[in-house]
């Protein structure tokens, strides 16, 4: 009987089963409530408003993309042309604008599959998909619409495509050539890191195998070439402009170089970010956003710092003596190709160590899936019969906690949506779309079409919604105008014009027992709007 199990266990029909079953279960949580709770703060309102124009017809195709952050650098274009794609075909509206990001998303666990499958074999494979399926942090990022967020496809797809090409059992170079060029030329669009870090690994790859005279450069000038090309549209800005745009960029590295940080400090704090990181991508605990642990931290985060310091030490060092003690080819250079590109990303974050946030981890989250199926390798190759299995029942531990978290994250939308959650909007990071139509037509009611309105109330309310607001009062033709509650440098030119007071839905009631004459209002979420002069 137990044999019978044993067998049904081990065939690969069943465990394609589990893991068709656990993508189905990923699928769900990337999609529940996903208009309702989709994430449309500041940014993603200036991107709508943007992408909507362009949908509209009233705007050209941007050359540009957002701005890199903390500097005036921008990046490439192409996140912009996947939401115009999408809101071409499913309608202008935030929520289609995000398809991309989380289409990418679930293609991005059966990439990770096959990627593992070039060193792994297929149980450690399926279970580090499995576990990306569940993966909080993963399952955060495809929520909402921002340009980083697609890049652990286009760096997974890069990485694997480089794979394929120097690959001795690939025969089929010259495809896979196309594919990590469009990979590439996508991927160095969607964020900074990306836009040095997969160039760098892949010159240092075709160049390495140039000096051993492996004839293979060839197709390094396919790369380049198609990767070149999917970057036009900054390249004719950077005509037009006279090389403004990379004049920031050159401009945002010099300021960076004056940085008084010390180099160990440095250092630490960098290598603090990877711990870090590991732990939230596999566990889906936070410990800080911005990699910050001090010795006055809880006792609980320090136990997990310290258990994923060991965890990320002991993969490197499992990591490196299975690169030693390899014969073959093709495994090896899959354990090259991650060493390298990880490095590089080490080092590249070392002089960004107090910049940087669990969200720079994105382009590097298949790095602690391979730690954990190095560590899992490591001891099942030291565990006799069913002793072997054991490794294995930490992917189920992980898979809970994620579940874990995941809930609490949908709980908290749901006490929301009921506005009884965090009431202070200046803290909170996700305001809903579900709160910003509701505002929104609010005001469109309450508005002149053709006319103008204001919107003032707490400097931190407006700057997290106004934006996402204007995006939806635009298509009203309402001129949207955001006051700050202590300007008084603006006038407003006609006594017809409305004005709306925003504030959280705790002050309502505040409002509301005031002895005022009645007014018009209306709340939802976490926000409290009012018509303050019509």
């Amino acid at each position: 009987m137990f044999q019978q199990i044993k067998t049904i266990l081990n065939s690969k029909r069943f465990i394609y089963a589990i893991f068709g079953l656990i993508l189905i279960v990923g699928i769900f949580f990337r999609t529940y409530k996903f208009h309702d709770w989709l994430r449309f703060n500041m940014d993603q309102g200036r991107d709508a408003i943007l992408i909507g124009s362009v949908v509209d017809g009233t705007s050209p195709l941007p050359l540009l993309g957002s701005k890199a952050g903390g500097t005036f650098f921008k990046l490439g274009p192409m996140p912009y042309y996947f939401q115009i794609i999408s809101a071409k075909i499913f309608g202008n509206f935030p929520d289609k604008m995000a398809y991309p990001d989380l289409v990418s998303s679930i293609l991005c666990i059966p990439l990770l599959f096959f990627f593992l499958r070039k060193y792994f074999n297929i149980k450690i494979s399926l279970s580090m998909a499995t576990l990306l399926t569940m993966s909080f942090y993963a399952i955060q990022y495809a929520r909402f619409a921002w340009n980083p967020n697609s890049t652990p496809f286009w760096t997974i797809l890069s990485l694997y495509g480089i794979h394929n090409i120097i690959s001795q059992k690939n025969t089929n170079r010259a495809f896979w050539a196309i594919i990590t060029g469009i990979a590439i030329g996508v991927g160095v669009q969607l964020h900074t890191t990306s836009l040095l870090l997969l160039p760098i690994t892949t010159i240092i790859v075709f160049g390495f195998l140039f000096i051993k005279k492996i004839n293979l450069f060839k197709y390094f000038f396919i790369i380049l070439t198609i990767s070149l090309f999917l970057n036009i549209p900054q390249f004719i800005n950077e005509y037009q402009t006279g090389g403004k745009n990379i004049a920031e960029f050159f401009s945002g590295v010099n300021a960076r170089k004056d940085s008084k940080n010390k180099l160990m400090r440095n250092v630490l704090q960098d290598s603090s970010c990877w711990v870090q990181s590991s732990v939230v991508t596999l566990s889906g605990y936070a410990i800080s956003d911005g990699c910050t642990i001090k010795l006055t931290s809880k006792k609980t985060d320090w136990i997990i710092f310290l258990s994923g310091l060991v965890f990320a030490v002991g993969g490197l060092v499992i990591g490196i003596k299975y690169f030693l003690q390899e014969q073959d080819w093709n495994r090896k250079s899959f354990l090259i190709l991650i060493f390298l590109y990880s490095g590089i990303a080490y080092l590249l974050f070392v002089p960004l160590a107090y910049e940087i946030s669990m969200r720079f981890f994105l382009p590097l989250i298949f790095l602690p899936f391979i730690l954990l199926g190095l560590w899992i390798k490591f001891l099942t190759d030291r565990l006799l019969g069913n002793y072997a299995y054991i490794p294995f029942l930490s992917i189920f531990i992980l898979i809970a906690t994620n579940i874990f978290f995941t809930l609490n994250y949908f709980a908290d939308f749901k006490k929301i949506e009921n506005g009884g959650l965090r009431q202070d909007i200046a803290t909170i990071e996700n305001v809903t779309l579900k709160e910003i139509e509701v505002i929104s037509q609010f005001i469109i009611n309450n508005s002149n079409k053709g006319g103008v309105a204001y919107i003032e109330g707490k400097k931190q309310y407006l700057r997290k919604s106004s934006n996402s607001i204007k995006f939806f009062v635009a298509k009203s033709d309402i001129n949207l105008i955001s006051i700050n509650k202590d300007d008084t440098g603006l006038t407003k030119n006609s006594s017809s014009d409305q004005i709306f007071y925003l504030t959280s839905s705790k002050k309502k009631n505040k409002v509301l027992n005031e002895p005022l004459p009645p007014i018009t209002y209306d709340s939802y979420g976490r926000f409290f709007i009012y018509l303050e002069r019509n």
